[in-house]
Order: structure tokens, then C-alpha cells, then sequence
């Protein structure tokens, strides 16, 4: 761009100008910045006073419903678990009140044994969060946003206990589906400034009742509840993007005496509150500009009348000299003094680049040789490389062939082995159906073994045959929900968890990346273990997690009552076919804890175990948080 080389000394003089007006500049954004300030702290008061009023109406709602349920839970129709007069006595209070869409009666399974609404009868709400959450606390509870499975209904659940129940179990509770209109009635009708929304939220985020727009967003998750928790949960302001795509200054007040279970958040946008100071503060600035544009222009036509002109020829000739024209000379005509120097500068530089042009091409000569040399080096190290890395590719395709090939023999293998294990079970039946007049006493028994023979045989190759395909199937991971994992091993385990009355516990488990089928395998193996190697007491089991201390690896813990493993034996457990007890006592294979060390070391951890003979063991495994996945 040929203004470049004189902008710099006019940016220069212009800058001076520009400096000289700071002040004024700085005078301005102060008044705007006061206004500015002022504003916001009157509409942060006014977005203070509404959300805790409206919070103190929505803590009046709960505390009614809170009375209504107390009052329920004392009366001698539910406090005595009389499904048919509490059904009456809740079909007569929903029939008279908009409040709530159904009242409930639940045993201390979560089962529901009286309830206004017919279709629930029979309902199991154990599984529900709130239950959980009742359980725990032994109060009045509230429970999150959900939508009826049978009434299709937008609701919460409101819980309360029975009163003088034992302490050591589970709580029957009378329970009511709260209709949100109540909470809707609470904020409808406030005066917002425009654009701006008011929102009752549950624990977990998600709108119960919004003005205006409810039909729209309620049941969506708010987004500056999240930005709220990333404070801490604190009362105060976040700037952010509401679930409208909208950006407001967010106030959330928590509703009282609701267990952090509702919260009103209210929501001002900064453009509407910034609307008037900004008109103002952009006049002022206007005038300023016009003043400050007139001084430049002045400095603009001063600097090139008095410096430009003369630089202007000492920067064609430095374009000439850029060229190759080695005699080149600045030959500036007058011009101050300070000029005159720097022309004869030039000058010298000229000379002395004719000079030093001699011997760098002297020396660019000499390395050009150098690097034809190496150069020739290089090509042939590059062609090593390329057929080392053709051997490599050729090396993986064929171990890759051979996984393959060794896969499909373990399926032939464990279909082509187990066909003649039926044929000697069937047949060895079928002697004994026939036959067995004509047999001895001793018959029976060499038969008996013969068929246990072949379902150890059939079991060992199924056990085989799970083992090679851990071993050997693709890694395919996603983020999923430990929990569900768990959940599924659980259900397997169902009929086994209560023939022998075992209690098995957990931690709330993480999200991570993982196989979700191999974790549940992972889960199954291991509580499994627990159950079959108990003591003398029913087993106990606990599944734990923590990071570890790197932070790098989620830390499980599987832990047991039961007969415990002598430290001899840590390692062996782990190897396929290793048994410590008889067939006998603890039936089994031995592939169960190898199969479990496959998947930990498919998922980039190590499995281990801590344990002392008849006191229980723990086995602890790792499963990385951001997994090698190649």
C-alpha cells in the first residue's frame, strides 16, 4: 500500500491530538459509566424485591400444601393404612380443590395402596428420585419436575411421612401431585419490565412456572440455574443466556422452607435497562468526535507539508537499493537537519551493503554445496523409512487377519465342541430311560457323572467362548450412566440377590466414557463373587467411586462380607482357570475374575483386591476418564 511509509509519522502527530483529547474522552465514559451504574441499581433492587415476594408466595403455596399433608398423614383413615376410607377421603378433597391433580397413599415400597385417581392404584414409586430423597430425609419432601406416566400431567410431588414409624426402615408417606397453575398464579400479573421474565424453578433447573411464555418453556431446564450452581448456589446476579436465547441479569432467590427443592428466578435485559444512558452518552460522544476529527485533519495536512515529502524520497530510493541497484544515493534536497543526516546514512548503509553482498555470495555458494550433500542423504533415509513403514502396515494386516480368524475359531470351536456334549448327555438319558431294569447299582452314579461331566464341559466352553469375544471385540465407548450399568447387572442378578438375601448398596455412580454392555458384565462378575463366596451372615455388598488422586482415572470399589481371600492368592485369582476352592463347595469355571481383568484393561485401568481371610474382600478397579481409544 504505498500511504504506508508516511502513516507512521502521521499516526505520530495526529496522536498527540488524539492524547490531548483523553481527557475529555475519559470526562464522558465516567458520566455514562455513573449513569450506567445508577440504572442498574435501581433495577437490581426492583428484580431483588419482586423475586423474594414472589418466592414468599410460592413458600406460602408449599406451606399449605405442607399443612394439607401433615394433616392427612395424622388422620386415623391413613395413619392406619385403611386403603378404602383414605381412597374416599382423597377422591372428596381433589373433587373440591384446583391445587393438586391426585393424592396418594404409598407403602413403604413406594407402592400406592389409596390414591384419588383410579388409575394409579398399584402405581411403584420407588424408582422416582423424590422417593429416594423421602426416604432419606423422613420429612416433607419435594420432588423435581416430572410428567405423569399414567395422567400425562405436568407436576411435582409433594411428600410426607406417617408419623411414629421406625427409624430403621423404610417410611409409608401420603403424597400429592401438585397442579403448577398454583405455582403459574403466583407470578402472573406482576409488572415486568419489557422483555423481562420470572421463573420458578426445581433443584434440578427445570421451569415450573414462567411469566410470561409459560405454555412455551415450562418443563425446559433454565440455563442461568446453571450459571447460579457454578457460583455456588449463592444469592446474587449472573449475566447470561436464558432459555429464550436471551441475554439478562439474572437474580435467583431460593423459595423458604422448601429444601432448596424451588427457587424464583427473575431476569432484566441490559438492553433494555442501558437504552437511555446509551442515547445520551452516544450524543455527547458525537460532539466530541466532530472536535476531535477537525484537529486531525489539521495534523494530517501539517505533517506532510513539513516531514513526508522528504521521506517519501528516501524511501524510493531504499525501494531502488530493495532492487539491486547497488549505486543508489538519497540526494535529499534541504529539508532540516535531522533529514540531511539521514540521507547521508543511507548513503554509508548503501556502501556497506555493496560489500557485504560480495561475501554472502561467496558463502551462499559454498553452503549450497553442503546442502546438495545432505540432501541426498535425506532422500535415501526417507526411503528407508517408507519401506519400514510398508513392513509395519503389512505386520498389522495380518495380526489384524489373525484376531479375526482366531475370533470366528472360537465361535466354530464352541458350537462344533458342545454339539457332541448334547449328543452324550441325550443319549446318556436316554440308556438310562431304557435300560434301566437291565443295569446295575452303579449304573446310575457313572451316569450321573457323565451328564455332570458334560454341563461342566458346556459351561467351561460358554465361559471360554465370553472370554475370547472380550478379549477380542472392537472397543466401543461412549459416554453412559454408570448407574444403568449398574442397574442391568442388578436385574440379572435378581433371582440369586433373593434366594440368598443379600443387600447391595452403592454410591451415586459417575457418567464416564466406557463400554456400557462390558461395565454391566464388569458390575455382574464382581457382586456376583460377593454372593457366591458369602460367610456365615447374608451378604453385604457395596459398590464405591472416587477420582483418584491424579484425577487422571475414576476409582470403583466392590466390597463383601464374605469368606475373604488369603493374600497368597491376590494375583492367581486373576489368571484364567485358577480356583482356590472345590467344585464341590463354590461351583465355577474360573474365568469369571479374568474376564473382569479384560475389560479393566480394555478401558486403560487395573484391577486389584485387598482382603484377609473370613473378614471380607474389596476389589478395586480403575477406569481411565479419557480412555485410549485407537
Amino acid at each position: 500500500m504505498p500511504s504506508l511509509p508516511s502513516t507512521g509519522l502521521r499516526f505520530r502527530l495526529m496522536l498527540l491530538v488524539v492524547l490531548a483529547m483523553l481527557p475529555m474522552f475519559g470526562l464522558l465514559l465516567y458520566h455514562a459509566a455513573e449513569d450506567r451504574n445508577r440504572k442498574l441499581i435501581e433495577v437490581e433492587e426492583e428484580a431483588i424485591r419482586m423475586a423474594e415476594m414472589s418466592a414468599g408466595s410460592v413458600s406460602h403455596v408449599v406451606e399449605g400444601m405442607r399443612q394439607l399433608l401433615f394433616t392427612l398423614a395424622c388422620s386415623n383413615a391413613v395413619h392406619s393404612m385403611n386403603a378404602q376410607a383414605a381412597n374416599a377421603h382423597f377422591v372428596a378433597l381433589c373433587s373440591h380443590s384446583t391445587s393438586f391433580h391426585n393424592i396418594s397413599l404409598s407403602r413403604s415400597d413406594g407402592v400406592n395402596i389409596a390414591t384419588a385417581d383410579p388409575r394409579d392404584m398399584g402405581f411403584n414409586r420407588s424408582e422416582r428420585p423424590y422417593f429416594a430423597r423421602l426416604q432419606q430425609r423422613r420429612d416433607f419432601t419435594i420432588g423435581e419436575y416430572l410428567v405423569g406416566k399414567i395422567t400425562n400431567e405436568r407436576t411435582i410431588i409433594l411428600a410426607y411421612p406417617l408419623p411414629d414409624q421406625p427409624s430403621d426402615k423404610p417410611v409409608a408417606a401420603v403424597y400429592a401431585s401438585l397442579n403448577l397453575e398454583s405455582l403459574q398464579r403466583c407470578i402472573t400479573g406482576l409488572r415486568l419490565i419489557p422483555e423481562s421474565v420470572i421463573v420458578v424453578t426445581d433443584r434440578n433447573g427445570v421451569e415450573l412456572a414462567r411469566n410470561p411464555d409459560p405454555d412455551k418453556w415450562v418443563g425446559h431446564a433454565d440455563s442461568s440455574w446453571g450459571a447460579f450452581q457454578a457460583k455456588g448456589g449463592k444469592n446474587g446476579f449472573v449475566e447470561t443466556a436464558g432459555v429464550d436465547g436471551v441475554t439478562r441479569l439474572y437474580y435467583h432467590a431460593p423459595v423458604p422452607d422448601s429444601d432448596n427443592g424451588l427457587s424464583v428466578t427473575v431476569g432484566v435485559p441490559k438492553s433494555a435497562i442501558l437504552s437511555a444512558v446509551r442515547s445520551g452518552f452516544y450524543r455527547d460522544l458525537a460532539v466530541l468526535d466532530i472536535f476531535t476529527l477537525a484537529a486531525l485533519v489539521c495534523a494530517w495536512f501539517f505533517a506532510d507539508y513539513s516531514v513526508l515529502r522528504h521521506v517519501k524520497r528516501l524511501t524510493a530510493a531504499a525501494r531502488r537499493l530493495a532492487q539491486g541497484k547497488w549505486d543508489t544515493h538519497a540526494r535529499l534536497p534541504g529539508g532540516a537537519r535531522e533529514l540531511q543526516q539521514l540521507g547521508q546514512a543511507f548513503d554509508d548503509m548503501a556502501a556497506a551493503l555493496r560489500e557485504h553482498r560480495d561475501r554472502l555470495e561467496l558463502r551462499v555458494e559454498q553452503r549450497t554445496r553442503q546442502l546438495s550433500r545432505f540432501n541426498e542423504c535425506l532422500k535415501e533415509e526417507i526411503d528407508e523409512r517408507k519401506q519400514a513403514e510398508e513392513v509395519s502396515k503389512k505386520l498389522l494386516a495380518n495380526l489384524e487377519r489373525s484376531n479375526k480368524e482366531l475370533e470366528q475359531f472360537a465361535y466354530v470351536a464352541s458350537h462344533d465342541l458342545q454339539e457332541p456334549l448334547r449328543l452324550v448327555s441325550a443319549y446318556t438319558q436316554l440308556l438310562l430311560q431304557r435300560y434301566r431294569d437291565k443295569l446295575d447299582a452303579e449304573a446310575e452314579p457313572i451316569a450321573k457323572f457323565i451328564t455332570e461331566g458334560v454341563t461342566r464341559m458346556q459351561r467351561l466352553i460358554q465361559d471360554l467362548l465370553s472370554y475370547s469375544r472380550v478379549s477380542h471385540q472392537a472397543k466401543t465407548l461412549s459416554f453412559a450412566d454408570a448407574e444403568l450399568a449398574l442397574e442391568a447387572a442388578l436385574r440379572n442378578l435378581d433371582m440369586v440377590i433373593r434366594e440368598q438375601q443379600a443387600v447391595v448398596t452403592h454410591d451415586p455412580l459417575p457418567s464416564l466414557l466406557c463400554d456400557p454392555t462390558k461395565l454391566g458384565q464388569l458390575f455382574q462378575n464382581l457382586i456376583s463373587n460377593g454372593i457366591k463366596f458369602r460367610g456365615e451372615e447374608a451378604p453385604r455388598i457395596h459398590i464405591g467411586v472416587r477420582k483418584t488422586e491424579d484425577e487422571k482415572a475414576w476409582l470403583f470399589s466392590v466390597s463383601d462380607n464374605g469368606i475373604g481371600i488369603e493374600q497368597d492368592y491376590f494375583d492367581r485369582i486373576f489368571v484364567i482357570f485358577q480356583r482356590l476352592h472345590t467344585r464341590s463347595k463354590y461351583p465355577g469355571t474360573g474365568i469369571g475374575l479374568a474376564i473382569c481383568k479384560r475389560i479393566v484393561e480394555q478401558h486403560d485401568g487395573t484391577i486389584w483386591v485387598e482382603s484377609a481371610k473370613n473378614k471380607g474382600c474389596t476389589f478395586y478397579f480403575t477406569i481411565a476418564i479419557n480412555p485410549n481409544t485407537l
